[in-house]
């Protein structure tokens, strides 16, 4: 009925033909070969198509580079001849040379003729590689061993950490690790460190089940199949043998019918809709590879999609925004931002606080400190930080950088279902907002913080150290922003449905109660109390009202004990776990209670064997209610 795929444009054109043939509407999320969609109405794409690619590296060389020379080495089939055309219509003719590659049987053929004057083109400049996943590892060690140590730039396949296993078993790579990858760049679709809360929750959940971190690959399989999703539901298909022909048209109409931003499927990096030629033309961003990661270069161009409500003149002449013919683009300066714990001094559930003392920096590339100026909306002394005086400055790896040392109580929100047996989240959230996002963004410094994966820190336990009823988990880190709908009274955005972001930057301190403790230290006397609860059903008949007064004094003795709880938590709206324990202890006092008075009662009837068996059940059943209310706490907090 429909098909997702395929990962190479290779193997997607050559099955086009056939699904169009047999009326299959097929998607991929990252085959780019141009001639995959504008020659079949059934095969879609949720990605742009490797000329928008190139002409986004072109146009990205032009703005932030400054337009050096390039030297453009593609291959010529299918993908490289539409990276070529994408490429050299967006780039100045006279600093641009082409050296083409055939292509024949699968295998890239001699490379020395078009490397060799390659090579020895004068001047710095800069490498492009326009060829698919397949091939552009071979160029890339080709251009190398020609002694080509400058800046290289490959298209999209190349935006991967697991792309650079294709150079780990060579000789130069064991000798002087970097000897490929250093000063290797590629544009991508989707980068991690600087991608929303929606991807990088996928990117978890994706390390969590795979083992290992996506890519650009897997969040547009991911897109892909959300896609697909939506247009089967949209579709109707009434999937029987007599209707497959028609379901197969009804699920490409409703592929199709996703062309707007009112009809659009929300995906990791924005809203997604098909242009006229079935391709979505998702922004573009360059990363690099460092240390064996890929990460965001410093600085990006985002698409300016409503340009009516912008003065571009005045921001261009502020270097905001740079033009190209009808396309107009934010330069966009991305912030390396770490936020480390030096220690957590305090957690105040009553009052909804905590005390933390740690270290922010921040490096980034381009003048001025705009970048700088952020709020961290939860601090209540606002003197603890004053963003124009860091406590260093300078330049590090050629960016700028700040560090800032902030020590404050900062408000929390604590969410006390489970207590004591909760995990609670603090929040350290900042925010530019003098800086709209698509100027200034900020991202994980995955090397300053030292990060195990994408978003979690392995840290000293000493910063948590001071907290004894506390266990330290992990820090998280996570890319925000805060929106606005405000049309700021200009009419060009009246109808224009378009938000006013700004960035941010959460980090989550995630810790959880030591319950064991906890109950040690408020919940013996509770305990010791059901002991005694219990003992009044072996009392004789000649302590009756002892069987009576004595859950009545527990039931008090335990209320009072509930409400000093209570009194540490504060106002709490909703019924925590610790209180379910007394409310069970509640209960069983009652028992007691009815089943001391039912003893009584059938004692004076005279019926002995009655009240015996009333005992013996009432015994079973107040240790079996009290196992069971244990054996569930231990299932549901794994105590």
């Amino acid at each position: 009925m429909r098909r997702c795929g395929h990962y190479l444009s290779s193997a997607s054109l050559a099955a086009g033909p056939v699904y169009k043939d047999a009326r299959i509407p097929a998607l991929t999320g990252s085959a780019a070969a141009d001639d995959l969609t504008s020659t079949n109405d059934y095969y879609f794409r949720a990605l742009a198509p490797v000329s928008a690619q190139a002409r986004s590296i072109a146009e990205h060389l032009r703005a932030v580079i400054g337009e050096p020379k390039v030297r453009l080495v593609h291959t010529r089939d299918s993908y490289g001849k539409s990276f070529e055309r994408g490429f050299a219509a967006a780039y100045p003719a006279e600093q641009l040379r082409l050296f083409g590659l055939d292509v024949a049987a699968g295998q890239i053929g001699s490379m020395d003729g078009a490397l060799d004057p390659a090579a020895q083109e004068p001047g710095p400049g800069v490498i492009v590689v326009g060829a698919a996943p397949d091939f552009s590892a071979d160029i890339v060690k080709a251009l190398r061993r020609h002694g080509i140590k400058g800046t290289v730039i490959a298209s999209q396949g190349a935006a991967r950490e697991s792309y650079l296993q294709n150079f780990a078993n060579e000789p130069e790579e064991k000798a002087h690790p970097g000897f490929f990858s250093e000063n290797l760049y590629a544009a991508s679709s989707l980068i991690f460190d600087s991608a929303g809360v929606a991807a990088q929750v996928f990117a978890a959940d994706y390390k969590a089940k795979a083992g290992t971190s996506p890519s650009w690959v897997g969040g547009g399989a991911y897109d892909a199949a959300r896609l697909m999703i939506d247009a089967l539901k949209r579709a109707a298909v009434q999937n029987r043998s007599d209707s497959k022909v028609a379901d197969r048209d009804r699920v490409r109409v409703a592929l199709a019918a996703i062309d707007s931003p009112k009809s659009a499927v929300v995906g990791l990096t924005g809203r997604l809709y098909f242009n006229a030629n079935r391709d979505i033309p998702r922004p573009i961003r360059m990363g690099s590879f460092h240390y064996g990661r890929f990460v965001t270069a410093p600085l990006q161009l985002v698409r300016i999609d409503q340009p009516d409500g912008i003065d571009l003149a005045a921001e261009q002449e502020k270097g905001h925004v740079a033009s190209f013919g009808d396309r107009h683009y934010w330069v966009q300066r991305v912030v390396y931002t770490g936020i480390d714990i030096v220690r957590l001094n305090r957690i105040d559930v009553k009052q909804g606080t905590f005390n933390v003392d740690f270290y922010h920096w921040m490096r980034f590339a381009g003048d001025g400190d705009g970048q700088t100026q952020v709020q961290f909306p939860a601090l209540l002394d606002r003197g603890a930080f004053d963003p124009a005086q860091p406590v260093q400055t300078g330049q590090e790896d050629g960016l700028n950088y700040r560090l800032y040392r902030i020590n404050g109580d900062f408000k929390a929100r604590y969410e006390l279902h489970d207590y004591p047996f909760d995990t609670q989240q603090l929040l350290l959230h900042f925010r530019n907002t003098q800086q709209r996002q698509e100027l200034v963004t900020y991202v994980i410094d995955r090397f300053g913080l030292r990060l195990a994966d994408e978003r979690s820190s392995l840290v000293e336990d000493g910063a948590y150290s001071g907290l004894e009823l506390w266990r330290f988990l992990r820090l998280r880190y996570f890319v925000d922003t805060l929106s606005s709908g405000s049309t700021l009274g200009k009419a060009a955005l009246f109808d224009s449905g378009l938000k006013t972001e700004f960035a941010g930057f959460d980090t989550v301190i995630v810790l959880q109660r030591s319950g064991a403790i906890y109950i040690l230290k408020n919940l013996l006397p509770l305990f010791l109390l059901a002991l005694v609860v219990f003992a009044t059903l072996f009392f004789p008949e000649t302590l009756y009202r002892e069987r009576v007064t004595i859950p009545v004094t527990a039931i008090l003795t335990s209320a009072v004990l509930l409400l000093a709880i209570d009194n540490q938590l504060g106002d709490v709206g909703y019924t925590v776990a610790v209180e379910k324990i007394f409310y069970v202890f509640f209960g069983l006092c009652l028992m007691a209670m009815l089943v001391g008075f039912g003893h009584e009662g059938l004692r004076h009837a005279g019926r002995k064997r009655l009240y015996v068996v009333l005992d013996r059940i009432a015994q079973v059943l107040y240790v079996g209610t009290a196992l069971a209310a244990t054996a569930l706490f231990w299932w549901r907090y794994a105590l």
